[in-house]
């Protein structure tokens, strides 16, 4: 078929597709789940994490380079239980200069009603003899680089505050596409 045929039968077409007498084979056509963010603005989520629950700690005793904590805790969005993060952070190195505060690499997962949001990056913390959390009070901030289910193509900010009772806020910002 050469274009002057394909010209001459497109109008031929437009009445037909209008009629509603062109269809597409079902098989041929994704639906994809819409996200809160697909619209292109930002959604914030903001959720409060219970105390986490060291579940394995390797390395030698004490704090130091090589070091993994793998944890667990509870979620809560407002007053309402709202899914649990799992967590791994591997201590990497000492900043710059300062004995005091190490640099971790954090591994979270969010598993959350609808799925599951991922979170990577460094963060600076306190040096001591175990594990020591963030300082309280203390923000630190990582990627979203990912989800599932509801939150599929998630990407944005992860900030996590210590706060005095033990337990942390999670604000994870997701941004638009």
């Amino acid at each position: 078929m050469n274009i002057r045929s394909t010209l001459r039968t497109l109008p031929l077409l437009v009445p037909v597709a209008a009629a509603g007498l062109l269809t597409l084979p079902l098989g041929s056509m994704a639906v994809l789940p819409v996200s809160p963010w697909a619209s292109g603005g930002r959604t914030t989520i903001m959720l409060t994490q219970a105390a986490p629950v060291i579940l394995h700690d390797e390395g030698p005793a004490g704090s130091g380079r090589g070091d993994s904590t793998f944890y667990k805790a509870n979620l809560k969005k407002g007053s309402q239980d709202f899914g649990t993060l799992s967590g791994r952070i591997n201590t990497h190195d000492i900043a710059d200069g300062d004995a005091d505060f190490e640099i971790r690499l954090r591994e979270l997962v969010f598993d959350l009603p609808g799925g599951q949001i991922v979170a990577m990056g460094s963060s600076t913390y306190p040096t001591g003899p175990d594990f020591i959390p963030l300082q309280v009070g203390a923000a630190t901030t990582i990627a979203i680089v990912g989800g599932t289910g509801e939150y599929f193509g998630a990407k944005g900010e992860l900030v996590t505050t210590r706060k005095a009772d033990g337990t942390y806020k999670q604000v994870l910002r997701l941004a638009g596409n």
